[in-house]
Formats: structure tokens, sequence, C-alpha cells
């Protein structure tokens, strides 16, 4: 059963206010004057009481099983002490008040019923000249306290649950929050290292016969490290990224030094920032994709609004031919459709990668 943690972590203030209450069984022996016996059977009963008062107490977020069983012996406890001092009703009593917790509403119910009809019958043993009284008056206690926490019980349920649903949500939001960070990290750091090895590669081969222009690459290589960097941190803060612009210019160098022409026609479109942010990542990855496998020497990028839709195409004259979707892809694709949109790749001629979101309203 769903129960709801801070209750059961107080439970030594339960048994305090309890006990207070519980305190009541001595009652009946002060007014009347009964035997030393009597008071001795009462003591010991309160004693068993509270015991099992705060056993009901520790066991709340543990076992409702062994909390109902305290409830039994509470009840059996009462019974027995009702013979000798009438003030053991108030265990029965404590019993039908607890006894929705751990119970359901139609269990309680049955419970209630019970602990009636064995107060009546073992009132009616004792023949006590109160006996109607006391059987009206505790009758009445049973089911008007017992049925008062039936909603108690019920509105604590409905609080464990939301409480659970929250913890749900909690959960989700760390999980899509760690598959973010591996999606942004990979894109950041697949498309940075192949740029850091392209231009290390450049400046070793330019070392002997253009040792100037080997120093000019070896600084880009520092450059990008750096940028490298600070796009790490933002990646795990929650990634910045430095717009379409800045990443079309940015795959302008990388194509260049990879030895691949790049042709652009991007257009005057709107876009939302999570649209952006989407492109210009599906755009790093492309680029990064183009320089590592495709052996492309044009590459073509596009983005245009077309029938109510902003296109991003970026297609290559490489080799082509079937592709295995890996994290790269797997990332761009699961980030453009969580912001709305779609991603298509045609491998038949070179590698096309289409990617289109509906455009933004302008009312």
């Amino acid at each position: 059963m769903t129960r709801v943690k801070n209750i059961g972590s107080s439970w030594t203030w339960q048994v305090a206010s309890g006990g207070v209450y519980g305190l009541f069984v001595f009652a009946v022996p002060a007014m009347t004057g009964t035997s030393g016996l009597v008071w001795a059977l009462t003591a010991a009963s309160f004693a068993v009481f509270a015991w099992l008062y705060s056993d009901f107490f520790r066991q709340w977020t543990r076992s409702t099983r062994r909390q109902a069983v305290d409830v039994v012996l509470m009840a059996v406890l009462g019974f027995a002490l009702i013979p000798v001092n009438l003030g053991g009703t108030t265990y029965v009593a404590y019993a039908a008040a607890l006894a929705p917790f751990p119970l359901r509403p139609r269990q309680s119910l049955a419970v209630f019923v019970l602990l009636a009809a064995g107060l009546w019958v073992v009132m009616w043993l004792t023949a006590h000249p109160s006996r109607l009284v006391v059987s009206i008056w505790v009758t009445s206690i049973i089911f008007i306290v017992g049925c008062g926490n039936l909603f108690v019980s019920d509105r604590i349920r409905q609080m464990a649950i939301v409480r659970r649903a929250q913890e749900e949500v909690e959960e989700m939001a760390k999980v899509a929050e760690r598959e973010r960070i591996a999606r942004d990290l990979h894109d950041v750091l697949g498309h940075t290292l192949s740029v850091i090895a392209l231009k290390s590669e450049l400046a070793s081969k330019l070392a002997d016969r253009d040792p100037a222009r080997a120093v000019l690459e070896i600084r880009e290589v520092e450059r990008i490290s750096r940028a490298a960097l600070t796009e790490v941190r933002g990646a795990v803060e929650g990634y910045k990224n430095r717009g379409f612009s800045g990443e079309l210019r940015e795959a302008r160098q990388v194509l260049a030094s990879a030895g691949v022409r790049l042709d652009v026609h991007v257009g005057d479109v709107p876009l939302l920032a999570r649209q952006e942010t989407a492109l210009a990542l599906a755009l790093r990855e492309t680029i990064t994709n183009v320089v590592r496998h495709a052996r492309a020497s044009v590459c073509r990028v596009a983005l245009v609004l077309e029938q109510g839709e902003v296109v991003l195409t970026v297609q290559d004259d490489g080799v082509g031919g079937p592709l295995k979707e890996g994290n790269g892809l797997t990332g761009m694709r699961d980030r453009v459709m969580a912001a709305g949109g779609t991603l298509n790749v045609d491998a038949v001629r070179g590698v096309t990668i289409r990617v289109g979101f509906p455009a933004p309203s302008t009312t």
C-alpha cells in the first residue's frame, strides 16, 4: 500500500499524543474505587497497549500486515479488560480509529461492525448496570471516529500517489537531462575532435614545406580546443549554442580545411529559439559526418521556407550508400523531434539530410 513517509517518521509524537487519550482507561478504577488487582491488570494492559500503539506507527512505512495485527490485538486487549474495567472500551475505540490506515475502506467498515458486535456481546455478558449506555456510546465512537479516519486515510493515500507521481516526473526529467547532455557532448566533441585531427594532420604535412602556414594551423587547433572546452561546459550547464549563422561560419572553415567546397543558400526565414538550436546542432553533426565519412568534394547547405515549413537541406556528393544510424544521427533525430520537427535521410547519391519545422506564426 502507498504510504506517506513523514507521518510514519513522526511516530514518537503520535505515541505520546495517543498515550494521553489512552489514560482514560484509568478513569473508571479511579472513580469506582476498585481493588488493587484491577489496578494492576489495568496498568499491565496499558503497558501492552502503549507497545502496540507505538509499534503501529513504527511499521508505518514497513508492513501494513503488522499494523493490522496490532489493531486486532488492541481490540482483543480491550475486550479482555472490559469485564473488570469498562475503561477497556478505550482500546476498542483505538482499534476502530486505526483500522482504516492499514486496511481498505470495505475491510475497515467490516472491522467497525465486528468491533461493535463484539462490544455488545462482551457488555451483555458482563452484566454491568451501565452496559446499555456504555454500549451505545462506544458504538457511536467506533463508527464516528472510524468513518472520519476513513476520509483521513484516503487523503493520505492520495497525497502519497501525488508524491510518487512527482518523484517519477523528477526521475524522468533527470534521465532526459542525462540524455541531452550525452547527445550534446557527442555533437560537441565529435565535431571538434574531427576538426582538431584534420588540422593537426594538415599542420604536420605543412611543417616542412610551409612552416608559417603550419604554425597558423596549430594556433587554429589551439583556438578550437579552447572553444570546445567552453562548449563542453555549456553542454553540462545547459547548452547555449552560437546559433545557426555561427555554425554555418564554422562549417565553412571546417570544410575548407578538408578540401570540400561549400555552396550556401540561406533565405530569410523565421525561427523559434528551440528550432534554431536544433537546426544548428543538426548542421554541426552533418558537417562532421561529411568530413569524416563522405569523401565529398562539394557540400550544399540550404535553409528555405517551403509551403509553410522551414527546411534545412545538407547534401554532399560523396560515396553515399547504406547508412548505419549511430549515436550522432539518433541524437539529431531525437532533438529535432523533441522540437516538433521531422528528419529524413537519403543516401542514394551522396547523403542528403533534410530537417523540417512548421514555420512559426507571424501573427
